[in-house]
């Protein structure tokens, strides 16, 4: 029950994180290029990016509605501010397993943005160019689809020899919740 619950919450939350309701070729994306294609993947290699974080302090519905609402206060108080924030897609939520075992909220940052750190709970993260072996699927943003397509993957990953880290793991939504269609990521990175 606290999954479904977990899995409805996310869909309201992504779809509202900064009020597109359009896909990334409408929006601002992280640009990369397609290193190789597989039948159940594709080799993507990512230039560098920014992105505002904020932690989860637990993997349940209520901790994402409150991560939501921070990155959104934000990115308002940016705005009021003066300060530069261009909104882009997606949305990612990473879990990180082993000692770190941490669940994150992180909304890309178009080139150009430019955010000053206010709160500490929100920070920014500079990730660095990276190989992401990417696998996507259709239908509503959930937990379980998640969930399996990062494990369809990882077998995937494990036949065509690829080393990867198996203890990150992002999930990316591109859409609105009521978006009559859906583009979601599973994204593993390189080892």
């Amino acid at each position: 029950m606290e999954k479904l619950l977990f899995t409805l919450v996310t869909i309201v939350v992504v779809s509202s994180c900064s009020g597109q309701t359009s896909s990334c070729s409408n929006n601002p994306c992280p640009r990369y290029q397609v290193i190789d294609t597989h039948e159940d993947f594709e080799e993507r290699h990512y230039v560098d990016t920014d992105w505002i974080t904020t932690k989860l302090s637990s993997k349940d519905s209520t901790s994402l509605i409150a991560a939501a609402k921070t990155l959104r206060a934000f990115c308002a108080k940016q705005k009021e501010a003066g300060h530069k924030i261009i909104d882009g897609w997606p949305a990612l939520i990473t879990t990180t397993e082993g000692n770190d075992h941490s669940t994150s909220l992180s909304w890309f940052l178009a080139p150009g943005s430019k955010p000053e750190l206010t709160d500490t709970s929100v920070t920014m993260e500079h990730k660095a160019a990276t190989t992401i072996y990417v696998r996507s699927y259709s239908g509503i943003p959930s937990l379980i689809a998640a969930e399996k397509n990062r494990k369809n993957l990882c077998e995937a990953l494990i036949k065509a020899g690829k080393k990867f880290n198996p203890s990150i793991s992002t999930g990316a939504h591109y859409e609105s919740y009521f978006s009559f269609t859906h583009h979601n990521e599973v994204w593993v990175y390189s080892a």
